[in-house]
This record gives C-alpha cells, sequence and structure tokens, in this order.
C-alpha cells in the first residue's frame, strides 16, 4: 500500500508497515518510509535500522537471514559467498578459493602455479621481488594508486579490482557525512534529507 494522493499532496508521509504519520526520525528507503521502531527483517523482526538488510519481492530481510535463504555457497569451504562469486563447471566459488583450485590444478599438470607476469607493467616477475595483492602478482614498484601513481606500500582500497590510495578512492567514489564532512565508511543508511529536516 503506497501513501494516498491526498497524503502527498498535504505532505503527510506515512509508514510503510504501521502506515501511521511519521513524526520524529524515520528510515528512507528509496521512495519508500518506516518508523525506525517499524523498520524490522520481515524474517525475524531484528532491526535493520542499524544493520544492514536485503530488499526481495518488497520484503526487508537481515543479512543472516537473507543468507540462509537466498545466500550462495562456497563448494570448496560451504560457508556463504558476500560479494563477487566465481563459478566455474557448475560450481560456486569465493575468488581466493578459485585461484587456488586453479593453482593446484596447474601445479598437479606441471606448469608454474603462479602467474609470473606483473599485473602494473606485465614484466617478469623474479624470485623475492613481488607482492600479492588483488589475487595477482606485481612488482613492489608497480603496485600503485591507479589515480595519482603513488606506490602503495600499506593501507589501499580497491574497486573493481583497481587498487587506489585512500585519498584518491573517497574522492571518487567516496560519500560525505552530511554533519561532520568526514568521509563515511562502510555502508550508507539515509535517515534524514540534508537539511536535518524529518521525512
Amino acid at each position: 500500500m503506497g501513501s494516498t494522493g491526498s497524503d502527498r499532496a498535504a505532505g503527510t508521509i506515512r509508514c510503510q508497515r504501521c502506515r501511521e504519520v511519521c513524526k520524529g526520525e524515520v528510515v528512507r528507503v528509496q521512495d519508500t518510509h518506516f518508523h525506525v521502531k517499524c523498520f524490522t527483517c520481515t524474517v525475524c523482526n531484528c532491526d535493520l535500522a542499524r544493520s544492514g538488510f536485503f530488499q526481495k519481492k518488497g520484503e526487508y530481510i537481515c543479512t543472516a537471514d537473507y543468507q540462509r535463504l537466498y545466500g550462495t555457497r562456497c563448494d570448496r569451504c560451504d560457508s556463504f559467498i558476500t560479494g563477487e562469486v566465481v563459478s566455474a563447471l557448475g560450481r560456486t566459488y569465493h575468488p581466493s578459493a578459485s585461484s587456488a583450485v586453479s593453482a593446484v590444478s596447474r601445479f598437479q599438470s606441471g606448469q608454474n602455479p603462479w602467474p609470473s607476469q606483473c599485473a602494473g607493467c606485465g614484466g617478469e616477475i623474479k624470485q623475492g621481488q613481488s607482492l600479492l595483492a588483488l589475487e595477482k602478482q606485481w612488482h613492489v614498484s608497480c603496485f600503485r594508486c591507479r589515480t595519482c601513481s603513488m606506490v602503495l606500500t600499506g593501507e589501499y582500497i580497491s574497486k573493481d579490482g583497481v587498487p587506489y590510495c585512500e585519498a584518491d578512492y573517497h574522492a571518487q567514489f567516496g560519500v560525505k557525512c552530511e554533519t561532520c564532512s568526514r568521509y563515511i565508511s562502510g555502508r550508507v543508511l539515509e535517515v534524514r534529507d540534508k537539511h536535518g529536516l524529518n521525512l
């Protein structure tokens, strides 16, 4: 049930779950609004306002229940896969499990189990002069931020398999908090508009 035309015209916003008028803090998911106390998992009724959730068939489901009901399990370790999934021969794997399976099969066939080419420059990797990051081998001096080309020696953030320094990642892909202007790490939950008004 959506809001009625007269509710919208009057500026009244109703909670999708209880249909009462929303006052105080509310959670907005796209064009749908909930009281914080009403925004709960359809399966187990846990609080979703302060945790991650999935939406499936119009229902809001906590991460644990979503994985249990709809999640994909790794055929190698039997745990749930979050993020990227690798499928091979009708089976599913974590990307790291897939590379391990691939390396073992290359080793058993007498081939070098790890690629000997730098993911940065394409040059040959010689023993003792590489690092393994993003499931690829790199010369230490070639593991650089895609944007500023700074050599990454400590922490880095990747997007779509590409490394970035923290500053460039946030500048290109980050979301800033409207209150403190610092970048947000992790999931972003929109509760109010940027002017601090209740929705």
